[in-house]
């Protein structure tokens, strides 16, 4: 089975709530730049220092502290507590502004148990940032379905990783509404299979 590309942040406290947030893709942000495996470690650990300038990193990073301006100790325990990677497995190019392709979309909807399983142990949780990739590109949830956007994907083994989806911070993201259900679903309990 093929492997995903990109290594996961994983934070110091994320074996306490197995929490996941998952980016949608990622782009070079110079010509011909090619981006590393290594690439969400380095961006967390980047953005926790340069708070602000960069708006999905800033947008999560205030939903996680419930706080418009969290200082570098706040955003480091928040992080901390959740693990980071991206959907996508491959650049969408150069710039912000670039989507996904198709073919980019299918293959990230394939290996997506094993974006899951390059994260030990197992998230129980996943925060969705992005309603496109929610609603036209995750995998088919067949586990227990809360309402449209909290929903459970049964893993092949009969594990169950519960999936919250939140508009893209660069999209319709409010960090405070958001950042309340997303502070929720951490603490929530939820059944770990059917």
């Amino acid at each position: 089975m093929e492997r995903a590309f990109f290594e996961p942040w994983i934070g110091s406290e994320y074996q306490k709530t197995r929490l996941l947030i998952l980016g949608e893709s990622a782009y070079g942000w110079k010509e011909g730049m090619k981006l590393e495996p290594s690439h969400p470690r380095v961006q967390v650990q980047h953005w926790m220092e340069n708070f602000g300038e960069q708006p999905f990193f800033r947008e999560i990073g205030r939903a996680l502290c419930g706080k418009k301006s969290p200082d570098y100790e706040e955003l480091e325990r928040a992080w901390g507590r959740c693990a980071y990677t991206i959907f996508v497995q491959t650049s969408v190019g150069f710039g912000p502004r670039n989507r996904p392709t198709r073919a980019q979309w299918e293959h990230s909807q394939l290996l997506f148990p094993e974006i899951l399983r390059s994260i030990d142990p197992l998230p129980r949780k996943v925060v969705v940032t992005g309603k496109t990739m929610w609603n036209n590109w995750f995998p088919p949830f067949d586990g227990p379905h809360l309402c449209d956007d909290l929903q459970a994907y049964r893993f092949e083994d009969g594990q169950l990783v519960w999936c919250l989806a939140v508009p893209h911070p660069r999209a319709g993201f409010n960090w405070e509404r958001n950042g309340r259900g997303m502070r929720a679903f951490v603490e929530a309990t939820f059944p770990s299979r059917e």
